[in-house]
């Protein structure tokens, strides 16, 4: 087993010295941010030649410590070549993190109450009626909302959002499917929940078969399945799930940069970004009312190249959105979210594309 993490998709910091409950520290989340550095970093990942398990790696990350930057645990979930994907976006209290293998339509569920002890708490694949989760959202009452990009019976779309226990077990599940809509662009990619409005907000963006070991690029491909480009997100009850509303990304200058939208994320002000995998910026607003709609406001220097930006991060004033055309990070000031402004940029060494 080669245990480099070269799988890495997403990450997920435990806020907290191990003294403190996840409770605790979850109530004190600001203060300690700012007071206490990070201990551990969780990486869910793969080995390089897909030999062996793949695996969540713990990493000691408080600076002071003799084993800085070390390895510390390993937990391995017993299946192989997964192609480990996206985790929960945010640390859950109760820290039991949802962890999806893309590639197996496969989601594992880590106890990382003790971190350097992780063990694997349970696991689920499709529902009765959808299949290959994505994306997870934790929600008020602990429970999880998830996007699955398909039907469980045969894998096409139009996928759906099912709500989760904390244990994996189906509560209630709403189909993206449109009246009079082309059903394959419903592909339920990733998500944000807004509680205190009654709305969820999901992006649609199709994945590719689930036999694939690493992304692909958009576009035609040896593969005898052609990914479809898809260019809207959608808007959701969260009190029933119900469908409200199928929102065009209207077109980019350049003609691209709107297709397939990826990450949608909240703004201090309460409106929404959802920046796309052809490196375009979008806002949405009226969220909340009959007719939300999207407005083209930035494209990054990967728009319109083989590159795609990916997750972004919201910090304050600023969004931070991968671009690996730098290869790099690129930071905007969203303080009028309708005008966003380039204040920095961290450039990598190409051997990071």
């Amino acid at each position: 087993m080669k245990l480099v993490l070269t799988v890495v998709t997403l990450i997920a910091i435990w806020l907290g010295p191990a003294s403190h409950s996840i409770k605790a520290v979850f109530g004190q989340e600001q203060r300690l941010a700012a007071a206490t550095p990070t201990p551990y970093l969780f990486v869910w990942t793969g080995d390089e030649d897909q030999k062996e398990s793949d695996f969540l790696a713990v990493i000691d990350a408080l600076p002071s410590s003799p084993t800085y930057g070390e390895i510390v645990a390993t937990l391995p979930v017993g299946v192989r070549a997964t192609s480990p994907h996206h985790t929960e976006y945010e640390f859950p209290v109760g820290a039991n993190l949802f962890a999806n293998g893309w590639g197996a339509g496969r989601t594992f569920i880590l106890d990382l109450n003790n971190p350097k002890k992780p063990r694997l708490a349970g696991q689920f694949s499709d529902t009765s009626q959808y299949g290959f989760p994505h994306s997870f959202a934790r929600l008020p009452n602990g429970n999880v909302l998830a996007t699955f990009q398909v039907k469980s019976k045969v894998y096409e779309p139009p996928g759906g959002l099912v709500e989760l226990t904390a244990r994996g077990q189906v509560v209630r599940a709403s189909s993206a499917a449109v009246p009079g809509f082309d059903k394959k662009l419903l592909w339920p990619y990733s998500l944000t929940v807004l509680p205190r409005i009654d709305r969820v907000v999901t992006t649609s963006t199709e994945m590719g078969l689930p036999d694939w070991a690493s992304p692909q690029p958009h576009g035609p491909s040896t593969h005898q399945h052609t990914l479809t480009d898809t260019n809207h997100i959608q808007v959701w009850s969260l009190k029933d799930l119900r469908l409200l509303a199928t929102i065009p990304l209207p077109p980019s200058p350049n003609g691209k940069a709107q297709l397939n939208p990826a990450e949608p994320r909240v703004l201090p002000d309460g409106s929404l970004y959802v920046n796309t995998f052809n490196c375009g910026l979008y806002r949405v607003v009226g969220i909340e009312s009959v007719s939300p709609k999207a407005e083209f406001v930035y494209s990054f220097p990967g728009a319109g190249t083989k590159f795609e930006c990916a997750v972004p991060v919201v910090l304050g004033k600023f969004w931070i959105q991968t671009d690996p055309s730098l290869p790099g990070l690129i930071a905007l000031d969203i303080s009028d979210p309708a005008k966003p402004v380039e204040v920095s940029r961290l450039v990598f060494d190409n051997r990071f594309e």
